[in-house]
């Protein structure tokens, strides 16, 4: 009896859209998931590449950003005493650079000694080095495309109501940020800013790399208490964050797609009971006992649901591989390879099958609580 009257419910007009329903959900979940592992994938790679970063940053403790810290100068002479290779107080700040054609928004750097700066990145300079004792600056390739500057153009730097001319001396390239920004002598920031005595940040090298830890602590004592270090290039930290960041969304995308399976499966245990009122009915009268009819709704949604898994996946996979195949012939240097575990699919048909199953429990046992005239067709 219980056998028959599953099919007769699975015959119902709504199955078929019900399971489309539950597919295309979970379809978009898969997809999401196994173009997440791509790029869970990619970043762990990139984060076993060893560090080559060697300098550290002092910065100011409560700051957010580098152009907002302010910290003391003269720590300077400190850290200079210790085992390090170089020390380099330097001064950043946003201004906007006029030309004679353009106004162009740019990070300005100023730094106390242009050619030790210069050394440190492996700078190539195409014209000469800025010198501190007149009004010269070095921009780098990127801003000086952007902002259409050529060797030998003077630029005014402004900074609130505070203008700074400035001769273009040199165009230079690092393969760092500062191919982006205008590189002047500290003496010509001074000129912007009262606090003289404030820099925006102190680079600093150790010697000996083996000898780095030794150097930071020792360093570290010598500080103040309102100021930090921190090293760059610490490129296995982003790369988890990242991760994080990643995983959050795709756990907050999965509750949201769990919801809504639960809220569908409420939907389809309630209509199913209002169409089949009548069949219900006539299974009380021949003899089936309530919790029949309470495992049958529960029943009919979980097989739904999980049918609709079972598409969902097929389709979500499926579905992300042609893409990924599309945008490689589109774009052959692009490379995307999405790819679904078999643990994270076993995980997403537990999941939806476990929220089907919460979503019309409710409706199954309101439904056989009813009496049998309350079930009678009208």
């Amino acid at each position: 009896m219980a056998f028959l009257a599953l099919k007769t419910l699975s015959r119902k007009e709504g199955t078929t859209s019900a399971i489309l329903a539950v597919a295309l959900l979970v379809a978009i979940l898969a997809s999401m998931s196994s173009i997440v592992n791509h790029i869970n994938s990619q970043t762990e790679a990139l984060s076993r590449i060893p560090e080559i970063g060697e300098a550290y940053l002092i910065l100011s403790n409560n700051s957010t950003s580098i152009t907002d810290s302010q910290v003391d100068v003269n720590l300077a002479n400190l850290v200079s005493d210790s085992d390090v290779k170089y020390v380099i107080p330097q001064k950043v700040f946003a201004a906007t650079l006029a030309t004679n054609s353009s106004n162009h928004t740019a990070v300005v750097r100023a730094v106390v000694d242009v050619q030790t700066f210069f050394n440190v990145r492996n700078a190539r300079v195409k014209g000469d080095i800025a010198n501190a004792n007149e009004m010269q600056a070095n921009v780098g390739e990127i801003l000086a495309r952007l902002a259409s500057i050529n060797v030998g153009d003077k630029v005014s730097v402004n900074v609130g109501d505070k203008a700074l001319k400035v001769k273009i001396v040199g165009i230079i390239q690092t393969q760092t940020q500062s191919d982006a920004e205008l590189i002047i002598p500290m003496k010509l920031a001074n000129h912007l800013f009262r606090n003289d005595d404030k820099v925006s940040l102190i680079e600093f090298a150790p010697k000996d790399p083996n000898m780095k830890d030794e150097v930071i602590n020792h360093v570290t004592k010598l500080l103040p208490p309102n100021t930090k270090i921190i090293k760059v290039q610490q490129l296995k930290t982003f790369m988890q964050n990242v991760n994080n960041q990643t995983l959050s969304f795709l756990s907050l995308w999965s509750t949201i797609v769990y919801i809504v399976v639960i809220a569908a499966s409420y939907v389809l245990a309630t209509r199913l009971i209002a169409e089949s009122s009548y069949d219900l009915a006539m299974l009380r009268a021949l003899g089936a006992k309530k919790m029949l009819t309470f495992k049958l709704i529960l029943t009919y949604t979980a097989t739904t649901a999980l049918l609709g898994s079972i598409l969902g996946l097929a389709l979500g996979i499926a579905g992300s591989q042609m893409a990924s195949t599309a945008v490689r012939w589109m774009w052959p240097s692009f490379e995307i390879s999405p790819f679904l575990e078999v643990g994270q699919a076993l995980q997403i048909l537990l999941l939806t099958f476990s929220s089907s199953i919460v979503g019309c429990v409710y409706p199954a046992f309101k439904s056989a609580c009813k009496t049998y005239v309350e079930k009678q067709p009208l």
